[in-house]
């Protein structure tokens, strides 16, 4: 912590004796003596002799000129209204000639002289031991925003006092401004030459470079939504022109004695009109920042600015730099208008982004008028024009709002993120308590059908056989065929219907050949004991995915239905029952699966009607109609063969 101290105090030490050095290295002038010429000429002689002076300026060569001391910076007045009503032309100039004497300077290398402003409607020429060391280069591109620098190489001798003539013509009655004059080596003035070349110009310019760079962003983005969202895209339309119209403005600042290929007239009424019509792009920008509409204004504004560019055109006046600080006057309607619009925003919106802007808008009132007292050579004569810095400011509060609707939007955007996770939690506890409740009604659903289809299956099946022979038995009767009644028989068949219910609860995962297996388990040791040879030829069948317990049970009682028919009625000694992929008998595009029982007994054609007490064939078809299969008989000269189609999915025939 001490070596940084001791650091910093060496560094601090340094810039001061470097600053010490620097003062003692250069002069600044501060006193002059002035005389008004009578002179006619706007251009400035060559030299000061008397070859080249002109009878009203040859009072310099003798001692009899009224030289009157003065203090720099020095400003002639202005003329009320820049001298209108006097006639003026602008043809004849208003001559002042400055005199100082520069100290004898010890060191001579690079001797140069510094002043940080000139300002007058007119030339100027700077004379070093009566030599023409610089001059202007047009009677109205003054350059008044840029420090004058000259090389005094060559014309101050080492050693002796050095004497200094000024001459500055300007237009009647616009008066004129000179600041005081420092001189010294280059190493000590180029700082100061730099800082002032920075505020007054340099910054300006980086600025604007970066202002039109976010206006042509924001151009772009309204090529970008200017359908989508048009409302949005004419605010970036609106910061675009305000930018450009802005640019143009800063023009009157930038432009040095180097002359555009333009007027200068023309020159400023381009700059005039484009600051005005800057402020009512403003203007309408920040009614809709702050969401405010002034429809009347809104249309006003554009006619004011057609107006004054219309009537301010440089062929309507013959003196029209005259006319510039009346031209001018007419920007405070626009000015107030604005500062208007910013307050009455502020009062009723009163948020952080409007208390900011009416800190801004009471700015300029102040900012204006140090700005037109410097144009009228008022107060301080060295100052930084402030008015191209009102668009920086405006900018910087433009992005401080646009920082706080972000960070608004992105607080919103995280608050409503967790509103809607928690909703989105709140949700999914929901979903999952209904779904909970879902699976438990489908549970208690599931086995309240299964157990009324088992009471169904066992009322129908095993209960109804049951009933028939024990009213056979109490009355006597024979089968329906005439046999006598084989009551072991009856109980086989109940118990294989039973048997069968049981295995249509196991699940078989979509697999017919494992539910016909259980079929072979049950039936096959009774087709053996009634002397039938039972042979099995399966195939590999695709899954049936609706084969869920219902309808496993209807195969099951197809099937055992056409087993007992044929033990019953058929007399065969042999069965044959095949698996195999197929088509539908009804529909040649549908697939599905076969289920092929052939036997070697009586043929058997079934009837179309069911006659009385054969319900057997009732059944098999209407279990078929409920599983969306077909069944058929084919009756052959060594037996029948019966077929069973089953779809491969639920619903086709």
């Amino acid at each position: 912590m001490m070596r940084c101290l001791h650091c910093l105090c060496l560094i601090a030490l340094w810039w001061v004796l470097a600053g010490a050095g620097a003062v003692w290295a250069q002069v600044h002038l501060t006193q002059a003596s002035i005389w008004p010429s009578a002179s006619t000429t706007w251009e400035p002689p060559n030299a000061l002799d008397a070859a080249s002076l002109d009878s009203s300026d040859r009072l310099l060569l003798g001692t009899s000129a009224p030289w009157q001391p003065v203090t720099l910076p020095h400003a002639q007045p202005r003329a009320p209204f820049g001298g209108l009503g006097q006639g003026l032309s602008g043809e004849v100039p208003q001559v002042l000639w400055y005199r100082l004497t520069l100290p004898a300077a010890a060191d001579t290398q690079e001797p140069r002289l510094y002043l940080p402003r000139w300002q007058t409607s007119g030339t100027l020429a700077v004379y070093v031991n009566e030599r023409l060391a610089w001059q202007s280069g047009s009677q109205v591109w003054s350059g008044f925003n840029h420090p004058l620098w000259i090389d005094l190489d060559g014309f101050a001798a080492p050693g002796q006092a050095t004497t200094l003539h000024i001459r500055m013509a300007s237009t009647q009655g616009a008066g004129g401004a000179l600041s005081s004059v420092w001189t010294g080596t280059a190493q000590t003035l180029l700082p100061s030459l730099h800082w002032r070349n920075f505020w007054q110009t340099g910054l300006v310019t980086y600025w604007r470079a970066a202002f039109t760079i976010l206006s042509l962003f924001a151009l772009a983005l309204w090529f970008r939504y200017r359908r989508s969202r048009p409302d949005e895209a004419g605010l970036f339309l609106l910061f675009f022109a305000m930018s450009l119209s802005q640019s143009v403005a800063a023009l009157l600042f930038l432009v040095d004695s180097e002359d555009l290929d333009m007027d200068y007239a023309w020159f400023c009424w381009l700059t005039l009109s484009a600051l005005l019509a800057s402020l009512m792009f403003m203007f309408q920008f920040l009614c809709r920042v702050q969401n405010q509409h002034w429809p009347r204004l809104d249309r006003a504004l554009p006619l004011y600015w057609t107006t004054v560019a219309l009537v301010t055109l440089p062929p309507w006046w013959s003196n029209y730099l005259a006319m510039l600080p009346v031209f001018r006057l007419l920007l405070m309607p626009a000015i107030l208008t604005l500062l208007i619009g910013v307050a009455v925003g502020a009062w009723r919106l009163r948020s952080r982004s409007s208390a900011l802007l009416a800190l801004w808008g009471a700015t300029v009132p102040p900012l204006s008028a140090h700005d037109m007292a410097m144009q009228n050579h008022l107060g301080d004569l060295e100052g930084v024009y402030l008015t191209p810095y009102f668009s920086v400011w405006l900018l910087m509060l433009f992005l401080v709002i646009v920082f706080t609707r972000y960070s608004r939007a992105q607080d919103m955007v995280a608050h409503a993120r967790n509103l809607l996770a928690q909703r989105l939690a709140a949700q999914e506890r929901a979903l999952v308590q209904a779904h909970e409740r879902l699976r438990t009604a489908e549970r208690e659903q599931t086995l309240m059908h299964e157990r009324q289809r088992l009471m169904r299956e066992m009322h129908d099946g095993v209960g109804s056989s049951l009933m028939s022979a024990l009213r056979m038995v109490e009355h006597g009767q024979n089968m329906p065929d005439g046999a006598p009644l084989d009551v072991a028989q009856v109980l086989k068949e109940c118990i294989d219907d039973l048997k069968l219910s049981i295995d249509s609860l196991e699940p078989v995962h979509a697999d017919l050949l494992a539910l016909l297996a259980a079929l072979r388990y049950r039936l096959g040791p009774r087709l053996e004991g009634a002397g039938m040879t039972l042979r099995w030829r399966m195939n590999d069948l695709p899954p049936l995915p609706w084969l869920d317990a219902q309808s496993a049970l209807h195969v099951l009682r197809i099937l055992q239905e056409v087993l007992t028919n044929i033990v019953k009625h058929s007399g065969a000694a042999e069965i044959l029952l095949t698996t195999a992929e197929a088509v539908s008998p009804t529909d040649a595009g549908t697939p599905g699966v076969l289920v092929r029982v052939q036997d070697n007994g009586r043929p058997f054609t079934p009837p179309e009607a069911v006659p009385p007490g054969r319900r057997g064939l009732g059944n098999v078809r209407s279990r078929a109609r409920a599983l969306g299969a077909n069944v058929s008989w084919t009756p052959e000269s060594d037996g029948t063969v019966f077929k069973l189609w089953l779809p491969l999915q639920r619903g086709e025939t």
